[in-house]
């Protein structure tokens, strides 16, 4: 699967995700957030960017792109569904042992794509480290 956006857009991703931690929390220490309808409205905008910033990293094309870089986002996109599915089992195992079955339903698409940025970025870094190696012997 090859990278959907230029490469530019890794940079904007990682800068989206920079912004979505820190703006949430400057909008609560300068009192824009007082009502629970704003908090959530800005807990659903803060998600939407994450969202946005993660798939703008994931699918945007690398320096060096070619066939090995697209056959690690598939390995990464295999890997991360793996440990989710580990990740559901394990959350819905305790939502039921507490009896609290919202527990499961927390963020889990998030997660998904956060997974696939990690083995996405460890695979790539592994390969040109792999690369350099091989070269110098």
């Amino acid at each position: 699967m090859k990278g959907l956006f230029p490469t530019s857009f890794r940079i904007l991703g990682y800068a989206l995700l920079v912004l979505s931690v820190f703006v949430p929390m400057l909008m609560y220490m300068f009192g824009m957030v007082q009502t629970d309808s704003s908090l959530i409205l800005v807990k659903l905008g803060s998600k939407s960017v994450i969202w946005i910033s993660l798939f703008f990293i994931f699918f945007a094309k690398a320096d060096d792109e070619d066939e090995v870089t697209s056959s690690l986002r598939v390995k990464a996109m295999k890997f991360a569904l793996i440990v989710l599915g580990i990740y559901y089992l394990v959350a819905l195992a305790i939502a039921a042992v507490e009896l609290n079955y919202q527990r499961a339903d927390n963020s889990i698409g998030i997660f998904y794509m956060v997974m696939n940025v990690i083995c996405f970025e460890f695979l790539q870094q592994k390969l040109k480290i792999e690369k350099r190696f091989n070269r110098k012997s």
